[in-house]
């Protein structure tokens, strides 16, 4: 399996090009997505997902671009189609600029398997930074989204943030799983399990 990371968007939000064995599917495209989709298309195979981690703007504002191109299925917790239908007041808030995206065409939830040729995602609903906030697992890898970062952790003060919640996913959901696993965020470098555990200000 080889990832690749875009950052795109003016929150500089990674999106993430997951490639095995002849296919790829795509996590979080927020932002312009036009690398993201030059790349693909220098591969020469539609993406099988687009899986969403959360329904924040500065995450999924590259959707409808990318459906557009390549018709793949959308992947979202049902618990955050309520941040997903306004895409653009969320960006307004900000001062930003936001289309509405195409609907969500399945729900996930936790400890759903989602199968795009080899590759194998367990679901991992991870509330506290957004009501339907969800890890995707595959092997020794995690896509965390926002739900914590290298040194960090996703904030809490926005509609359905909750930081007993999210303290309480991780611990449970993340902090639980093998020292060595790899954790690719929303924002800034990948991490570990073991170095969050350790390091984490946050986590102590």
């Amino acid at each position: 399996m080889q990832v690749e990371t875009f950052a795109l968007g003016e929150l500089q939000a990674n999106a993430y090009l997951v490639l095995g064995n002849g296919t790829n599917l795509i996590i979080d495209p927020g932002g312009d997505p036009t690398r993201l989709a030059a790349r693909i298309e220098r591969i020469g195979t539609a993406p099988a997902a687009i899986l969403l981690t959360h329904g924040h703007w500065d995450h999924v504002a590259g959707v409808g671009e990318l459906k557009d191109r390549f018709d793949a299925p959308i992947y979202l917790h049902e618990a955050d189609r309520f941040l997903y239908e306004h895409v653009p007041a969320q960006a307004e808030y900000f001062g930003f600029r936001a289309g509405p995206q195409p609907p969500v065409d399945r729900v996930v939830s936790d400890g759903q398997v989602i199968e795009a040729g080899p590759l194998r995602f367990e679901v991992l609903h991870t509330p506290g930074h957004t009501p339907g906030g969800v890890c995707y697992r595959i092997g020794d890898v995690v896509f965390v989204g926002d739900t914590i970062f290298a040194g960090g952790i996703g904030r809490c003060d926005l509609p359905g943030g909750s930081y007993e919640q999210l303290i309480g996913s991780i611990r449970r959901k993340i902090l639980t799983l093998e020292d060595a696993v790899t954790l690719y965020p929303g924002h800034g470098p990948p991490t570990t399990v073991d170095a969050e555990r350790t390091s984490n200000p946050f986590l102590q």
